[in-house]
This record gives C-alpha cells, structure tokens and sequence, in this order.
C-alpha cells in the first residue's frame, strides 16, 4: 500500500510518527513524502529503517508560488493509497492534506500529537 506520511513541521519525533504509523494497520510496501521538515522527513527514516520503498513529491515553488504545497498535496493524493497524518491540530497544511485525501478517497488515519 502507498502511504503518505505526513503532517506537521514542528513534529519532529521519529517515534511519534512510527506510533501512528503502527496505529494506522496499514499494511505500508512504499512511503510517500512531500519532502518538508518534520513529519515528512520522520516519515523517510522510517523507510528507509523498515526497507520500504518511498517516493518524494517536492512542492515547486518556483513554477506555483505561494500554491507549490497545496499542488503537491493533490499530487500526492492521487498517487496514494491511504494517508497518516500526524496533526498538531493547527497546521494548515496538514489541514489541507487530510482534504485531498478526503476527495481523493483515501483511507485516513489521523495521529493528533498536542
């Protein structure tokens, strides 16, 4: 299953994000990363320790400007399988990530970390 593993940059806890990724059950063959900080760059180690394949979507900023995430975020979307998000509850980009996944369809699990 393709799973993006994603969230907030100021969750920097590699054992966090591997909770919510053993509390999600989902049976995980490749991690997909949007690359940022925090959640996403927990979420490659995780990878690389367990020997799954992963696969990063950058935002392009340059070509989208201020929109580079939230174009990234749907990419992601319709790439994936399911999303964990590990959620401080207040980041915006989480926030938009969790939508993409809802439109797209995704299995979600939510991790809020406060």
């Amino acid at each position: 299953m393709r799973v993006i593993v994603a969230g907030s940059r100021t969750i920097t806890s590699i054992e966090e994000v591997t909770r919510a990724i053993t509390a999600s059950g989902y049976k995980v063959t490749e991690v997909v990363s949007g690359g940022a900080h925090g959640v996403d760059w927990c979420g490659e180690q995780w990878a690389k320790t367990n020997g799954k394949q992963m696969k990063r979507f950058p935002a392009d900023w340059h070509t989208h400007g201020w929109r580079g995430g939230l174009v990234r975020n749907e990419e992601m979307a319709k790439y994936a399988d399911a999303l964990v998000a590990v959620w401080d509850g207040q980041s915006r980009g989480t926030q938009h990530m969790i939508r993409m996944a809802q439109k797209y369809r995704l299995k979600i699990y939510v991790h809020e970390v406060r």
